[in-house]
């Protein structure tokens, strides 16, 4: 999720660094990169969902830092 954060921000600031104003960068990056940024969020959280439903050791981990 980090990383993502970075690629938005990099993404705008390559716009203001064009001479665009912050605010018509923003929004001028978000449209060019929105759609990859939720697409990789979704695709982290459904590889972390199975690690919920795990059994054993590793599954008490995660069950005890959920609780948390």
């Amino acid at each position: 999720m980090v990383d993502d954060a970075i690629v938005m921000i990099e993404n705008i600031v390559r716009h203001v660094e064009g001479g665009e104003k912050p605010m018509a960068a923003a929004l001028k990056g978000a449209k060019q990169i929105g759609f990859t940024i939720v697409s990789l969020s979704v695709s982290l959280v459904a590889v972390f969902i199975p690690l919920l439903f795990m059994t054993g050791i590793v599954g008490r981990l995660f069950a005890n830092l959920r609780s948390r």
